[in-house]
């Protein structure tokens, strides 16, 4: 049986830096932080269809090398190379950077994972990130900073508000603020080097996050949405790129024809073939394959571009990394 789109179910994770938001959207019965909620990743479990109960990383053998496609399929084999989530601040989160894929493929390869450069997307709130240096400094000062806990004042913050994009390329020193509710696109990756936690007992990775950290100052990048049909090209690199939807009545979707689109409502509501879809709902469509959707709602997808499509892509779009 041809499989073209999957209904995928999200996985709240506890954070110690949660906030309530998403359990009050979810209707969860919990004191607990919610801090994530994994709308898309390979240990997802499929919510209906013929394939309801099973995991995606279960099924996508079954899918196959033209369900992935292939700008995906060329780079990851038969995975998932993408993880999707929202994310709800209460409290700042560490101070981190992530390896690209050149460092994950070889000082971290026995994890399996790839870099991790990721994207985010202001869905509420507005407040204060960590990006980058206020100026260069060099590893030993940088190291020093982190250990007698003076780092802080080295750090360039900066205000972010609601529907602004924010790519965060690996290397980049960066770290969440609180009162934002906001979507975030990754690499499939875990390797995740903490360089300052505000004296949390957590461990820091300062040698690794070293290795790969930019240790001059990286300003944010200040993208223009590009419109084009019935979307918006938010942000376009090499692992992925993020556009926004909306749908006043009734709108087809199709994914790119050599990769699947990840496709989540962040506004709204809207109805397709199997059901009803609601805040943080998230499709698994196939390359090529399209969906027809109705309602009043907005959407964010995500995809794995071809070189050649990637280089049709402005500059006032791109993240380089």
């Amino acid at each position: 049986m041809k499989h073209t789109v999957v209904d995928l179910e999200a996985k709240p994770v506890q954070r110690v830096w949660g906030g309530t938001r998403i359990a009050e959207r979810l209707g969860l019965q919990t004191q607990d932080p919610i801090g994530e909620l994994w709308l898309a990743y390979d240990q997802n479990r499929i919510r209906s269809g013929p394939l309801a109960g099973k995991t995606l990383v279960e099924v996508l053998p079954e899918l196959g090398a033209d369900f992935i496609g292939q700008a995906a399929y060329s780079k990851y084999g038969l995975e998932l190379p993408l993880l999707v989530k929202f994310l709800d601040t209460a409290e700042w989160l560490s101070v981190q950077v992530h390896p690209d894929d050149a460092y994950a493929h070889t000082v971290e390869a026995a994890s399996g994972f790839h870099g991790k450069t990721e994207a985010w997307y202001i869905l509420e709130g507005e407040g204060e990130i960590v990006y980058g240096l206020r100026e260069p400094l060099a590893r030993q000062s940088l190291a020093q900073a982190a250990q007698d806990g003076t780092l802080w004042d080295w750090l360039q913050r900066e205000w972010v508000t609601s529907e602004q994009v924010i790519p965060v390329p690996a290397g980049t020193i960066h770290a969440l603020g609180p009162d934002l509710l906001l979507y975030e696109v990754q690499q499939r990756s875990d390797l995740t080097y903490r360089l300052y936690d505000y004296g949390r007992p957590r461990e820091l990775h300062l040698e690794k996050g070293l290795d790969v950290a930019k240790l001059e100052p990286t300003p944010v990048p200040h993208l223009t949405p590009l419109p084009a049909h019935h979307k918006e090209i938010l942000l376009a690199c090499a692992a992925f790129v993020l556009e926004r939807y909306q749908l006043r009545g009734r709108l087809t979707l199709r994914a790119p024809e050599d990769s699947f689109l990840l496709l989540t409502l962040v506004a709204g509501g809207a109805e397709w073939l199997e059901g009803s879809l609601s805040w943080g709902d998230t499709l698994l469509i196939g390359a090529g394959e399209a969906i027809e959707l109705t309602g009043q709602a907005q959407f964010l997808g995500t995809f794995v571009p071809s070189s050649d499509w990637l280089e049709g892509y402005p500059n006032s779009v791109r993240m380089f990394q």
